[in-house]
Parts: structure tokens; sequence; C-alpha cells
């Protein structure tokens, strides 16, 4: 079996692609310090990897991008050349790397998104460090298929959650921080929760499982393509929080929206036409269904 690595071991895709494939190299920040070139040599040095599997990232929602921009950029630009150069460097077979939907333009007429649009406009404002610096991974990726045939790759994933997510109001999800909104409401007895912006932006949200499962059969399948991985529910943010109240059994409580947040990108539905080719029996989780499981396991803890 060919050695695999995976960089963010300890985030919301890694800890669920790990149940899938234990047999993998799994590494944290606590094990090699990828902002470090030295650090990744030493890695590849050291674990020397036929596959490489890139998750590690600067992520977080939309307000934590607002205040820190040169973090969600340059940490993101370092590690992903730093990676994606030492693959390389040392003859990997095959490398994937991991985008978000959040890198498409923020103006588009025509929707759900492909895959060829990516370059087609600037990203949205609030995203707009982060954005780049993924769309600068892209670039590199393709530049290094086109000049030496590497079997380099990328997907572009709809938003996710699940119960390794941050559960952070600044520096979470949304799925994850309206789940820990809830919680923490039907504890303290309040009735209602409040909400960033104005409840229209639409999203797609996808289970963090399902996501590792398309990881694995990329790797397992030898998936070439670049492609958007996501769930055809296309939900406003309103909707999604009437839904997550409902599976949490808190449906008494009240949802309050401060409009002097921002609200994000209002539409970035992308178009899963390539991924339902390409995996034409993968069957991705219901919002409902996902949400519920995850609440149920919070709740537990």
């Amino acid at each position: 079996m060919k050695k695999i690595l995976v960089t963010g071991a300890t985030g919301l895709v890694g800890k669920y692609l790990k149940e899938i494939m234990p047999d993998a190299n799994y590494v944290s920040s606590k094990d090699y310090n990828l902002l470090i070139q030295n650090d990744v040599k030493k890695m590849f040095k050291e674990l020397k990897p036929e596959i490489v599997i890139h998750l590690a990232a600067r992520v977080g929602g939309v307000h934590h991008n607002i205040i820190e921009p040169v973090k969600y950029f340059e940490e993101n630009i370092i590690m992903n050349t730093f990676m994606i150069n030492e693959s390389f460097n040392n003859n990997v077979n095959k490398f994937l790397g991991l985008l978000s939907s959040c890198i498409y333009p923020d103006n588009i007429d025509i929707y759900p998104i492909k895959e060829n649009y990516l370059f087609n406009g600037a990203p949205h404002s609030d995203l707009f460090s982060y954005s780049y610096s993924k769309r600068c991974m892209a670039i590199q990726i393709d530049a290094y298929r086109k000049k030496y045939k590497s079997n380099f790759s990328y997907l572009i994933p709809c938003n996710l959650y699940g119960e390794f997510d941050k559960f952070d109001e600044i520096q979470g999800h949304f799925v994850g921080a309206l789940i820990n909104k809830i919680l923490i409401a039907k504890k303290n007895g309040e009735k209602s929760i409040q909400l960033f912006g104005d409840g229209a932006p639409l999203r797609q949200f996808m289970h963090a499982k399902d996501l590792a499962f398309v990881i694995k059969e990329v790797i397992n399948k030898d998936i070439k393509e670049n492609f958007n991985v996501g769930n055809n529910e296309n939900f406003s943010i309103l909707k999604i929080a009437k839904l997550a109240l409902s599976v949490c059994d808190a449906e008494t409580l009240e949802i309050e929206f401060d409009k002097n947040k921002p609200n994000g990108q209002m539409r970035k539905d992308i178009d899963l036409s390539l991924m339902k080719s390409l995996l034409p029996d993968f069957k991705p989780t219901l919002l409902k269904d996902g949400l519920k499981e995850v609440y149920k396991k919070l709740e537990k803890k």
C-alpha cells in the first residue's frame, strides 16, 4: 500500500478522514509547522509520502476573516506553496489540495457556479484574503500539471459542518456556531438567538464526513480532475436556522438578525454535474439529518 500523508489531522475533515483511512500518516501543527520550510522538508524526509492529501489551512468565519486578513492570506499562501513544492521535489505520485466555494466570483450571472468560472471576477470582499490564497493554490497546482504533467489536483467543496468543527461565534463556521448558540440558549433558558446579517444569503452545506468519503474515492480511483463537491440543497440562512431549531428541539426560540453585521456573499451555490459524473453512486447527507446527528453528539458532551 502506498504511503499517504494527510495534513490538518485535527481539523474538521481530517478527523473524519482518519476514521475511514486509518492507515495514512496524519500530522498537525504539533508535529510539523507547515509555515516553516525546514519543517516541511523534514516532514517529507521522515515520512516519505507517495500520496499527499493537504487539508491544513487557516480557516474561520466571516467576522474573523475581516479582522485578520493578513493571517488568512499569508499563512495559507506559505503553507500551500511549501507543501506543493516539496511534494514535487520528493516525487509524490499524487497531491490533492482542498479549496473552498468562497473563492468563486461574488458578482456572477449564472448559477450554479461551474468549475471554469473560478477566475471570472473577484471573490467577496469579506473573504478576499482567504479566497485569493486558495485561488493561488489552484493556480500553483494547475501550473505543476501544465509544466510537469504532475498528478496534482484539488477539490472545491461548499460550506462544511460536523461534530469536529470550531463551535465559536468568531472563529467557527456558521452551522457549528449556530448549533452552539442553540445549546447555550437552551441551557440558559433564553428566549432568542442572534445571527449576523438579515438571513437572506443562500448556502449549500455539506457534512464533513461526506467530503472525507469523496477524498477517499478520489485517492482510491486516482481521479485526476479538479471538481466541485457539495450538496444539492441550497437554503437561505433563515431557513437553515429554522431547520436547526427544529432538529434541536428548540422551536420556541426566536431568531433575531443583527443587520449591522455582514451577510457575506449573497449566493455561491456550486454546480455538481462533474462530481456526479465522476462519483455517480455518491449520495450526500441531507442537511436535516446531518444537523440532528451533530446536535445529538454535542448534547452528550
